[in-house]
C-alpha cells in the first residue's frame, strides 16, 4: 500500500482529518510520506503515543538523524539562540526545565488567578465599550482571544506595561506569519528579551527603558516605530514589575546555575511557546459551543458551575496540534506489532489520540460534563516534554470562557459559519477570524449547581 502524504488535510475546518479514524482501526502504526520526500512513522492511538513519549529511545532534537522535517511557512524555532528546552534531550533538558518548574505548578498558577481575572475583565470592558454598548459586531479573535494570552504571559514574565501592546502587534507572539516577516520579528523579540535580561542583571531597571534606550543601530528607530516617547517611558519603568526574569536572575544567574544566554532563551520560549494554541482554544471553544445548543444552554444557564468541564472538554475536543509532536528514534523501539529502527522518525498524532475510541466513550461528542482524566489529554504532549504551561493554559481558558459568557450570555455567531476564517487545512487547527455579536435579550440565568 502506498504511503499517504502527511500532513493530512482537514475535511471540515473544525475537526481532525478523517484519515485518523480509519488508521486507528486499520493501521495505527503506519508509514507516511512527508512533503520533503522523506518518510516517517505515524502513530494514531492514545496508548501507543503515551508509550512512545515515555520512552528513553526517542529524541525531540530536530538535529537528530531521522527527525521528521515538515516544511511549512510557519517558523520552526528561533534561529540565533542555542537549542532550547523545547528540543533538548536529557540531561540538558531537565537542568533547564527545573529553573521554570516551580513557576508553573498548579499552586503557582492558582496564585495568578487574580492577575488572569484582571486581564480578562479589562479586555471585556474594552469590548463592551467599543462594540456591545454600540450594538456592533466584532472579531472575537482580534478583540479578546488574541490579546488575553499575550497580556497574561507578558505580566508573568515582567514585561513593562507600555511595551505589551507593541509586542502583541509587532511580533509573532500569538500568530503565524510568512517566514520572512516571522524571522525579522523573531530577531527583534530576541534582542528585546536580551535587553530586559541585561537590565535586570545590571539592576538598571529604574534608570532606563529596557529595550528602548540603549539599542544598537539595527533597532535605532524602535521607539519611533512603535509610537513611544522616551521621556514618558523612563518614568513608566521606575517601578518595573518583578516577574519571571527577575526571579531567574536572582535565583539562578546570581548563584551560577544559569548563564545570561540561557535565561534569554528560557524567557523567549515562555513568551512564545503556547500563545497560538491558547488563543485558538478560546476561539474554537466559543465556536464549538455555538454548534452545540444543548451545551451552550448549560453554559448560559450557569457559566461558573460548568466552566471547568467546558475548558477541559474544549482542550480534548479541539486539540490544536496537528504536526508539532515529532521525534527521532535513537534506539530500536517496538510499537504495537511494529519495530521502528534507530534513525527513523515518528509523528505522534495527538489530535487523533484525543479522539481515540479506546480512550474515551463517544469521543466525537462534545460533552462539557465528560469525566476525562487530565493526564489523558495529549494535546499538551506526554512524558519529559509535556508542556510546561499546561496549568496556565487550562486556568486561562477556564477564566476566559467563564467570564465571557457570564458577562455576555447573548454572545452569538454574527453571520454564517462561512464567515469564520480558519487556519489552512494542513496546519494546526485554529481560528483566524470569528465574527460575533451580543444579543441583549439573552440574560444570565440564576445560579444552579449541576447535578
Amino acid at each position: 500500500m502506498a504511503c499517504p502524504e502527511f500532513p493530512f488535510a482537514r475535511d471540515e475546518p473544525t475537526h481532525p482529518p478523517s484519515q485518523y479514524e480509519k488508521l486507528r482501526r486499520e493501521c495505527p502504526v503506519s508509514k507516511v510520506k512527508l512533503i520533503g520526500g522523506t518518510s516517517a512513522w505515524l502513530l494514531t492511538r492514545h496508548e501507543d503515543i503515551r508509550a512512545v513519549l515515555s520512552s528513553d529511545k526517542i529524541s525531540a532534537d530536530p538535529r537528530t538523524p531521522g527527525y521528521p522535517q515538515i516544511h511549512r511557512h510557519s517558523r520552526e524555532a528561533p534561529t540565533n539562540l542555542k537549542p532550547t528546552i523545547v528540543i533538548l534531550d536529557d540531561p540538558k533538558h531537565t537542568r533547564l526545565r527545573k529553573a521554570l518548574d516551580t513557576e508553573f505548578t498548579p499552586d503557582a498558577i492558582d496564585r495568578l488567578r487574580l492577575l488572569i481575572h484582571g486581564v480578562v475583565d479589562n479586555a471585556l470592558d474594552v469590548v463592551h465599550r467599543r462594540y456591545v454598548a454600540q450594538e456592533q459586531p466584532f472579531d472575537l479573535m482580534d478583540e479578546f482571544a488574541a490579546p488575553v494570552p499575550t497580556q497574561i504571559i507578558c505580566k508573568i514574565v515582567g514585561v513593562p506595561g507600555p511595551d505589551v501592546e507593541w509586542l502583541a502587534q509587532d511580533t509573532s507572539l500569538g500568530t503565524d506569519h510568512p517566514r520572512d516577516a516571522a524571522e525579522d520579528e523573531e530577531q527583534q523579540l530576541i534582542r528585546y528579551v536580551g535587553r530586559l535580561v541585561d537590565s535586570r542583571i545590571s539592576r538598571k531597571d529604574s534608570n532606563h527603558w529596557e529595550g528602548g534606550q540603549e539599542q544598537d543601530d539595527d533597532d535605532g528607530d524602535a521607539v519611533k516605530r512603535h509610537g513611544l516617547k522616551e521621556e514618558g517611558r523612563q518614568k513608566d519603568c521606575v517601578n518595573v514589575h518583578e516577574g519571571l526574569i527577575s526571579k531567574l536572575v536572582r535565583q539562578h544567574y546570581e548563584v551560577g546555575n544559569l548563564s545570561r544566554d540561557e535565561i534569554v532563551q528560557l524567557v523567549y520560549i515562555v513568551l512564545t511557546a503556547g500563545n497560538a494554541a491558547l488563543l485558538n482554544s478560546i476561539g474554537l471553544g466559543v465556536l464549538t459551543l455555538f454548534g452545540n445548543e444543548d451545551q451552550l444552554y448549560k453554559v448560559r444557564r450557569n457559566p461558573l458551575a460548568f466552566v471547568r468541564g467546558l475548558a477541559a472538554e474544549c482542550l480534548r475536543y479541539n486539540t490544536t496540534s496537528a504536526i508539532d509532536c515529532r521525534r527521532a528514534v535513537v534506539g530500536d523501539l517496538k510499537i504495537a506489532n511494529t519495530t521502528v529502527r534507530k534513525g527513523e522518525g515518528i509523528i505522534c498524532a495527538v489530535q487523533s489520540a484525543d479522539r481515540d475510541e479506546h480512550a474515551t466513550h463517544r469521543p466525537d461528542v462534545f460533552d462539557i460534563q465528560r469525566e476525562y482524566p487530565a493526564e489523558g489529554l495529549l494535546g499538551f504532549g506526554y512524558g519529559a516534554h509535556r508542556c510546561l504551561g499546561e496549568h496556565l493554559a487550562k486556568t486561562t481558558l477556564e477564566i476566559a470562557l467563564g467570564t465571557l459568557f457570564a458577562r455576555f450570555p447573548g454572545l452569538r455567531l454574527h453571520g454564517r459559519i462561512e464567515d469564520v476564517e480558519f487556519t489552512e487545512p494542513r496546519e494546526n487547527l485554529g481560528v483566524i477570524r470569528l465574527p460575533v455579536s451580543v444579543d441583549p435579550n439573552v440574560q444570565l440565568q440564576r445560579i444552579i449547581m449541576p447535578d
